[in-house]
């Protein structure tokens, strides 16, 4: 991850790549948290989800229309969907924030380098 860098579990550079390290990715049902998350200053849209099967929320940059991400980030594993509702509660007023990124690392506890 660029700019700026986030503690994570684990990175991977695009989500074909993603999904050949866990093929339960590929057939999960995910849950859609908004691609419209940004940090201050920048254009960069990154998307964030949760993998069902795998229990893992992850960021990746949203750089294609045809919904294609690269630099994903596994931020946290949360194996029941309500871990996931407590942990970002609120997520889709602050999905569009211009620094929404910000709230959401303040919300997973992550370090922004």
């Amino acid at each position: 991850m660029t700019v700026p860098s986030l503690h994570v579990l684990s990175t991977w550079p695009d989500e074909p790549a993603f999904h050949l390290a866990d093929p339960r990715r590929r057939t999960s049902m995910e849950v859609d948290l908004g691609a419209t998350w940004r940090w201050a200053g920048s254009n960069d849209a990154w998307r964030l989800a949760w993998v069902r099967e795998t229990g893992e929320l992850y960021l990746c940059r949203a750089d294609a229309y045809d919904g294609g991400c690269s630099d994903v980030a596994v931020l946290a594993v949360l194996h029941h969907e309500c871990d996931v509702d407590a942990l970002v509660d609120g997520w889709r007023e602050r999905r569009t924030d211009p620094d929404g990124l910000a709230w959401l690392a303040r919300r997973t506890g992550l370090r922004v380098a």
